[in-house]
């Protein structure tokens, strides 16, 4: 049984992407060898399947394609990572962004139901976040020239009950 081949355009359109960056993947050798027929790149399920890797790695953001290649490649060079380092920072990379999202998500969940009108002026526990985040923010600017210095004000402290 011979294996069903796709145009470089069918591909493209299937996936979502660019034809462009089909070639892209093909000159840099993420994807095996595409047969050629009038100078048109056809793909069968073999070159299908490592690019859905590729895309639910790369295009999706978990890793790099530097990454990406690494961990398709069969013989990866000698100044790279292995695919396991690779495959432990791109989840230690997930774990931090999980994270960030987390808190995303508690802070629109209080914006969403604090009892104050404008919590940004009128809750307390928020404020305290907001100017610990400023002040951090802050400390971390480094002044251009000619800039003076400013130093960091201590965050407010409302007196007011929180929410």
């Amino acid at each position: 049984m011979t294996d069903t081949l796709y145009s470089i355009s069918q591909a493209a359109r299937c996936f979502g992407v660019p034809v462009s960056t089909l070639r892209y993947y093909d000159d840099l050798g993420l994807l095996p060898a595409a047969a050629r027929r009038a100078n048109v790149r056809y793909y069968g399920r073999t070159e299908l399947r490592r690019l859905a890797l590729i895309q639910r790695l790369h295009h999706r953001g978990l890793v790099s394609l530097a990454d990406t290649a690494v961990l398709i490649s069969d013989s990866p060079a000698d100044d790279q990572p292995s695919g396991r380092e690779v495959l432990t920072a791109s989840i230690e990379a997930i774990k931090d962004r999980i994270a960030h999202l987390q808190t995303a998500q508690r802070l629109l969940e209080h914006l969403l139901t604090c009892p104050t009108s404008d919590p940004v002026r009128e809750c307390a526990p928020l404020r305290s976040e907001l100017d610990r985040d400023v002040a951090q923010a802050l400390a971390g600017r480094v002044p251009s020239r000619g800039e003076p210095s400013r130093r960091v004000p201590p965050p407010v402290r409302d007196a007011r009950p929180g929410c």
